[in-house]
Formats: C-alpha cells, sequence, structure tokens
C-alpha cells in the first residue's frame, strides 16, 4: 500500500519490450471486436484486483 503512495508508482510505467505504437485506426479496429472488448475488461479488472490486494 506505501507504493501507491508514492505518486511516481501510481504513475503508468511505459512498457519497453514486446508492444508496437498502433495508430488510430488499429484501435478503432479492436474496439468493434467485442471479444478484444471482453479481454480488455477482463485485464483490467485483474491487474487492478491485483493492485488493490497487495
Amino acid at each position: 500500500m506505501n507504493s501507491l503512495m508514492s505518486k511516481d508508482d501510481r504513475e503508468i510505467q511505459e512498457r519497453k519490450v514486446g508492444r508496437d505504437k498502433l495508430t488510430i485506426e488499429e484501435y478503432k479496429k479492436r474496439m468493434a471486436d467485442d471479444q478484444y472488448i471482453e479481454h480488455a475488461i477482463q485485464k483490467i479488472a485483474t491487474d487492478l484486483s491485483h493492485y488493490l490486494t497487495r
């Protein structure tokens, strides 16, 4: 919980490996896919749950 008190630890860290920068059009295509949205929501919920239970 102490790490959440530090502003630097709350900031979203930029990932350096494994992801290319996507264009707005590519994100729009992904957002139109219901399976992508379900996956994204599940990932966000899992990450939030891990953050809150630390």
